[in-house]
């Protein structure tokens, strides 16, 4: 296929709020087709602040819920979908040329992957439209050759795009529900890990698998609806947790941590998710 320009959406859509990059491209994706929106309608539109989920042991909410599955509590209802495709590295190139938009996750650092959003072929070079902040320091659209593109990707890369489709309602009762047994679940969990000595390796592995669907994301998505009073709180018990890492060796949580402020906190906000939903 010969190089061609896509061409850019009227105006790029940029983050708003904490590790919304996803977000951010499928609001970038839909400006491609006309529809002019941003993470944080979108957010609060599909009703993302009230959805929790666990997989594989990890917790997640808010902009961790990234899947075509959440997408389209948003998209349904606005006549599109997204469907997502699982492509090998060594295939990914010609499978993007064969794509008019899509959205991928790319390793912009070693440690930091981020959502992208490809649009086209410039000059032989994949182009990637860079959802990121608006004063971050950092490229609008990023330009890559095979190799670099290669090098940015997993094995296995999971690969989304849109399609139009008739408007069609979705239900999210039962995603509510779901939420709120994760949350549960949640606060057994943490209350057994605070309740024996862990290892410095473990506290800080826990960040990202038990603590951060609460006591980060959570909180981001309590600021995004204007909760103040269960985001005061959590913010506190995240205050505790940090401080409690950067000790870096082995501790029992339960002596670092105002636990009863954190069951207090989580419970009234499955009282929310059953208000809201």
């Amino acid at each position: 296929m010969e190089d061609y320009d896509r061409g850019e959406s009227g105006t790029v859509k940029y983050m708003t709020f904490n590790s919304s990059c996803s977000y951010a491209g499928v609001a970038n994706l839909l400006s491609f087709y006309g529809i002019d929106t941003d993470d944080r309608t979108i957010a609060l539109e599909m009703g993302l602040p009230f959805f929790f989920d666990c997989e594989d042991g990890c917790y997640s909410s808010g902009p961790m819920l990234q899947s075509a599955k959440w997408f389209n509590l948003y998209l349904k209802p606005i006549g599109y979908s997204m469907t997502e495709n699982e492509v090998n590295r060594e295939q990914l190139c010609d499978y993007l040329r064969n794509l008019r938009y899509a959205m991928l996750g790319l390793r912009v650092s070693e440690r930091n992957k981020h959502t992208v959003v490809y649009t086209g072929l410039k000059a032989g070079k994949f182009c990637m439209l860079n959802n990121k902040w608006e004063q971050e320091d950092a490229p609008d659209t990023l330009l890559l050759s095979e190799q670099e593109l290669s090098q940015r990707v997993d094995a296995v890369v999971t690969v989304a795009v849109l399609h139009q489709s008739p408007c069609e309602t979705v239900e999210k009762k039962g995603l509510a529900k779901h939420s709120i047994a994760v949350l549960q679940a949640l606060a057994r969990g943490i209350a057994a890990f605070c309740s024996q000595e862990q290892s410095a390796t473990e506290i800080r592995r826990s960040l990202n698998t038990l603590f951060r669907a609460i006591l980060l994301d959570g909180i981001t998505m309590l600021d995004l609806i204007g909760e103040t009073e269960i985001s005061r709180k959590l913010k506190i018990v995240q205050g505790q947790l940090m401080e409690a890492v950067r000790e870096d060796r082995p501790l029992q949580m339960d002596q670092r941590l105002d636990i009863a402020l954190l069951q207090s906190a989580i419970a009234a906000y499955i009282s929310l998710i059953r208000t809201h939903t």
